[in-house]
């Protein structure tokens, strides 16, 4: 028997096409340059996938998904569920950017996700909590009440993941690897029609009325809220107390929800300062003239390169942004004050902010950063006290002039043994005593503004 493809005798098993009128050998049947329709007929992954294809392509232009309609505050939402290859055709993530503080999605872990993937495919009970969704496209229709369907259009981006991320990634795998495998034989396709039919329970949020409510009761018309800024919001809210999102990625979502015009949120009350501190951390990190630029770690992604995160240097703020007389300048003064500070800091250790040789100092260590922020605060008091010019470079430079011989080596500096909230406590008294000013000096009664600056000349 001759094969109809490579015209050489067929040794073994023959292979039938063309309703059997002609027959192929292995190595041509198995060559994946090749391909022939019975294949989807002998090959249960390939008919598995075709049948998924062509049902796709028979569907109409919207997926309809059965819910119940409730209400939270004139908020409409909706509960009901969806199978996991509908989701995988609809759905986006607005994944945090940390240069133009977009989305707010944090890192996919692949671990996370591979771990997900092996509970899906080898665990005989893989259940899964609900989803929280953001309906971004859609209507619901009422057929008795509360009781109805979402119309939901089949695009990507129809709906957007706020909470479950690594739940769809999970099942996001499980469908790349059965559809693009290098072994077939690595997911069993039972497995996998079974996991692509997945019932998830899903919670709807219809964004766009959402955001309309909010905007009207936050007067917002100066800011429109957008979908994304509620999404955040609702983002931070599920996730504040999970450890799965970084603590910088919360401060860097606390600021932006601000910045969004949403309002409500306890913290955003309870922990003002720590939005006033997010800005300077953000504000020094992103200007190309400030001494920390590109060295502050936003969302706290790893390996980043950046050596101080952003809520080590917020949390080391609080000294000076709860002070009474610093609460009362505006963000910029702010701002320039925290920005002029370190820039002496730079000209005074340079090797210390070189990027080439900062790891081996202290300087933008984590307890370095709590030292230096927590004496900028006695600092400023003492510019106060004194009616110094607290934002000009030259006051602060003689002021720090004391610490010129400090020892920064992370080998041999007093601070490289210590660690924690105690260790930094320790390491500010060391510096504040290397000044050379005494508590006393803090309250003072005020001297004339010529003392410190005729030093400077």
């Amino acid at each position: 028997m001759i094969c109809s493809s490579c015209g050489y005798g067929i040794r073994g098993k023959p292979y039938p096409i063309e309703n059997g009128k002609k027959y192929v050998c292995d190595r041509c049947w198995n060559n994946p340059n090749l391909f022939f329709p019975e294949k989807l007929y002998s090959d249960d992954r390939l008919k598995l996938l075709s049948e998924i294809a062509n049902e796709s392509r028979n569907q109409l232009g919207s997926i309809h998904v059965g819910v119940i309609k409730l209400c939270q505050k004139d908020i409409e939402m909706y509960v009901g569920k969806m199978k996991s290859k509908d989701i995988l055709q609809l759905y986006e993530i607005d994944r945090f950017k940390e240069e133009e503080l977009k989305g707010y999605q944090r890192e996919q872990y692949e671990e996370r996700t591979a771990e997900l993937l092996e509970y899906l495919v080898k665990c005989p009970v893989a259940v899964m909590p609900s989803l929280f969704i953001s309906l971004r496209e859609g209507r619901f229709i009422s057929e008795n009440g509360d009781f109805g369907v979402l119309e939901i259009p089949r695009n990507r981006s129809s709906i957007w993941i706020i909470d479950g991320q690594h739940r769809i990634g999970g099942f996001e795998k499980v469908y790349n690897r059965f559809t693009f495998a290098q072994n077939p034989s690595d997911i069993d396709p039972d497995i996998f029609r079974i996991l692509m039919n997945y019932e998830l329970p899903v919670v709807f949020i219809d964004t766009r009325k959402a955001t309309e409510r909010a905007g009207n009761i936050n007067n917002a018309e100066k800011q429109g809220i957008t979908p994304e800024d509620l999404e955040r919001a609702i983002f931070f809210i599920v996730n504040k107390t999970q450890k799965g999102i970084s603590p910088s990625l919360k401060d860097a979502l606390l600021y932006r929800i601000k910045i969004g015009g949403i309002e409500g949120i306890p913290i955003l009350r309870k922990e003002s300062w720590r939005i006033h501190a997010a800005y300077i951390g953000i504000s020094l990190n992103r200007e190309k003239d400030s001494p920390l630029n590109d060295k502050i770690n936003i969302s706290g992604k790893k390996e980043t390169g950046r050596p101080i995160q952003l809520n080590s240097f917020i949390s080391s703020l609080q000294p000076l942004l709860t002070d009474k007389d610093f609460s009362k300048l505006s963000d910029d003064e702010r701002l320039k004050f925290v920005k002029v500070f370190w820039s002496v800091l730079r000209k005074m250790f340079p090797e210390a902010f070189d990027a080439n040789s900062w790891r081996e100092y202290m300087v933008m260590k984590a307890i370095g950063v709590y030292c230096l922020n927590w004496l900028a605060h006695d600092i400023f008091k003492i510019c106060i006290q004194q009616r110094y010019p607290y934002d000009e470079e030259k006051i602060l430079y003689v002021l720090l002039e004391p610490l010129r011989f400090f020892d920064w080596k992370r080998q041999t500096s007093p601070l490289c043994t210590l660690a924690g909230m105690k260790g930094a406590r320790k390491g500010h008294n060391i510096l504040f005593e290397t000044l050379n000013y005494s508590v006393q000096e803090l309250e003072a009664p005020a001297k004339p503004q010529t003392s410190v600056e005729s030093k400077c000349f």
